[in-house]
C-alpha cells in the first residue's frame, strides 16, 4: 500500500500532462497531428486591413530564478512594427515597444535601505517603454506632418498577478517626450515643438487571451496634461481598442481577423479598422505535440523485401549439403577388412552378408540426400518463418513543422 500510493499519484500526473497536449494536438483521420493552441506572443506577422498594410515582430519569454523558485520576469518585446497606408498616404509604426513586469506568489519586495525589509503588494509590479514612434501625414499641413516620441516610460502595477502572460489589468503614471517636425523648414525640417510629460499623465493597459491563443483583446488609454513650448500645459487623451481571432491555420500558421478603434485629442482622429492577420513565422505552443506518430499499417507493405531474403537462403543450403561428409560411412570399410580376420569359421562369410548390406543402407541414404536436405530444409525454412513475422520498417509520416 504505501508504495501503490505514489506510483498512482505519478501516473496521474503523466496522465494531465497527456491531456494537457492532448488538448492541443488535433490528429487528422491518417495519422497527422496539427496544432489546436497558439503561441500569440513570438511571431513574425503582416496585416491587411482598412488602415494599410502592416508588419510587426513580437517576442515573449520568462525569466526564472533557481535561488529564488517564486519569482518570475515576464518581458514583451515588439519591434519594428509599421503600418503603411497607401490610400491615406500615412505611415504608423514604432522601432521598439516592451513591457516588463516582475510577478511574485506572495506579492512581496525587499527595500535594500538600511537593513532590507520586505513590503508586501497586492499587484505586481513592472515598466512599460516606447521607443522612436512615428506618425506621418504627408497630406497635412507642414506644422502637422511629421510627429516623433521619442521615449515614453510608464510605471505599472498590475492587479491582475498571473505569473503568464494571458491576462493584464496595470495602471502608472507615463512620462514622455514627442516632437513635432515642421517639413516646410529646410530639407528634414525643423524641430517645431516639444511636448513633454513628467508624469502628470496616467496609463491603463487591459490584455485578455484565451488559452488556446485563438483570441485576444487589448484596452489601452492614456489621459493628463503635457508641456509644450507652445501654449504650455495642455490636456491630451488617447485611446485604443483591438480585438484579434484566429479563423484558420495553414500548415500549422494561424490567419486571423482583426479589428480596432483609436481616438486621439492631439490630432482629433477617430480611426475604425478591420483585416486580416497572416503569421509567417512563430513559435509553436508549448503544449503542441507534431511529432509523427508511428503507423503500424505501414509495418506489413515493409516485409515484403524481408521476407524475400528467406527465398535466396536455399541456395545457401546447398552448401549445408556438405553433409556428404557424412560419408565418412566408407570410413567404414575398416570393418570390410575384419572378415580376413574370421575367415577361419565358415559361418563368417554369412556374417558378411549383413555388413555388406549395411554399407548399401548409408550410401543410399546419401545419395538423394533426403534426410540431410530435409533437416537443413527445415532449418532454411524456419529461419524464412522468423524473418516473415519480424516486423519490418516502421514508415514515419513527414511532416513540416
Amino acid at each position: 500500500m504505501g508504495t501503490t500510493a505514489p506510483a498512482l499519484v505519478i501516473a496521474a500526473l503523466f496522465v494531465a500532462g497527456d491531456a494537457r497536449a492532448e488538448s492541443c494536438t488535433g490528429v487528422t483521420a491518417s495519422g497527422g497531428r496539427f496544432a489546436k493552441c497558439f503561441d500569440l506572443g513570438n511571431r513574425l506577422s503582416v496585416t491587411a486591413g482598412s488602415d494599410g498594410f502592416g508588419a510587426s515582430v513580437k517576442l515573449r519569454h520568462l525569466i526564472r530564478f533557481d535561488d529564488e523558485p517564486d519569482l518570475v520576469w515576464k518581458l514583451e518585446h515588439t519591434i519594428t512594427d509599421a503600418t503603411w497606408g497607401a490610400w491615406h498616404q500615412q505611415l504608423d509604426g514604432a522601432l521598439y515597444r516592451g513591457r516588463f513586469l516582475r510577478h511574485a506568489r506572495d506579492g512581496h519586495i525587499v527595500l535594500p535601505f538600511g537593513i532590507p525589509k520586505k513590503v508586501f503588494l497586492p499587484f505586481d509590479i513592472g515598466a512599460e517603454a516606447a521607443v522612436a514612434t512615428v506618425r506621418w501625414r504627408p497630406l497635412a499641413s507642414p506644422e502637422d506632418e511629421l510627429h516623433l516620441g521619442v521615449v515614453k516610460i510608464a510605471g505599472l502595477m498590475d492587479f491582475a498577478r498571473t505569473r503568464g502572460s494571458h491576462r493584464r489589468f496595470a495602471i502608472g503614471p507615463v512620462v514622455s517626450w514627442d516632437i513635432d517636425v515642421d517639413r516646410s523648414m529646410g530639407r528634414l525640417g525643423n524641430v517645431s515643438e516639444h511636448a513633454v510629460s513628467p508624469f502628470t499623465m496616467g496609463m491603463l493597459s487591459v490584455h485578455v487571451e484565451s488559452k488556446e491563443g485563438l483570441w485576444a483583446g487589448d484596452v489601452r488609454a492614456e489621459a493628463g496634461t503635457a508641456w509644450h513650448t507652445q501654449g504650455g500645459w495642455k490636456p491630451q487623451a488617447e485611446a485604443e481598442a483591438t480585438l484579434e481571432r484566429i479563423v484558420v491555420a495553414i500548415n500549422d500558421r494561424p490567419i486571423a481577423i482583426t479589428a480596432g478603434v483609436s481616438y486621439a485629442t492631439l490630432t482629433e482622429e477617430a480611426i475604425a479598422r478591420v483585416g486580416a492577420r497572416v503569421v509567417l513565422v512563430h513559435r509553436n505552443d508549448k503544449r503542441v505535440n507534431l511529432r509523427p506518430l508511428s503507423d503500424r499499417r505501414a509495418a506489413p507493405k515493409a516485409t515484403p523485401p524481408t521476407s524475400g531474403t528467406p527465398a535466396a537462403k536455399p541456395p545457401a543450403a546447398a552448401p549445408a549439403a556438405t553433409p556428404p561428409a557424412a560419408k565418412s560411412p566408407p570410413a567404414e570399410s575398416p570393418p570390410a577388412e575384419s572378415p580376413p580376420a574370421e575367415s577361419p569359421p565358415a559361418e563368417s562369410p554369412p556374417a558378411e552378408s549383413p555388413p555388406a548390406e549395411s554399407p548399401p543402407s548409408p550410401p543410399a541414404g546419401s545419395s538423394p540426400d533426403t534426410p540431410p536436405e530435409n533437416s537443413h530444409s527445415d532449418g532454411g525454412g524456419g529461419d524464412g518463418e522468423a524473418s516473415d513475422e519480424s516486423p519490418g520498417f516502421v514508415v514515419p509520416h513527414a511532416w513540416q513543422i
